[in-house]
């Protein structure tokens, strides 16, 4: 599901919040337009409670769907040294923003005597 289309659910289900709150209210209440100064601002902070809470979920399409899984294989063969190295080093201000998800996958096979040095992850 897209971002832009999370969006509008979430504004969609905020709606929808407001309304299942403030029409049985309204429906059940006896006494006219007076209830409607408490139902409105009540309905208000439901509707914005669940804005909030769907509007986080809106947030996070990149990580649910494919674009947010970081995917790093490696592979080494040699009798020598092998350095291998996958995930973030921790750049500093200007690094990106880190994947909701990393699938980080090395492997390494030395034939005769060598050193192995694999690190995977992040590094902060």
């Amino acid at each position: 599901m897209s971002a832009a289309l999370r969006w509008i659910t979430a504004v969609a289900g905020s709606a929808a919040a407001f309304l299942l709150v403030a029409v049985p209210w309204a429906s059940l209440a006896p006494g006219g337009d007076d209830p409607w100064d408490v139902i409105g601002p009540v309905a208000g902070v439901v509707a914005a409670g669940a804005l909030a809470a769907l509007g986080w979920w809106a947030t996070r399409a990149d990580a649910t769907t494919g674009g947010g899984v970081r995917r790093v294989h490696q592979s080494a063969r040699g009798g020598g040294d092998i350095t291998q190295t996958a995930g973030d080093h921790g750049t500093g201000a200007g690094r990106r923003r880190r994947p909701a998800r990393e699938n980080v996958r090395q492997k390494a096979g030395g034939k005769g005597t060598g050193t192995i040095d694999q690190t995977g992850g992040n590094r902060f």
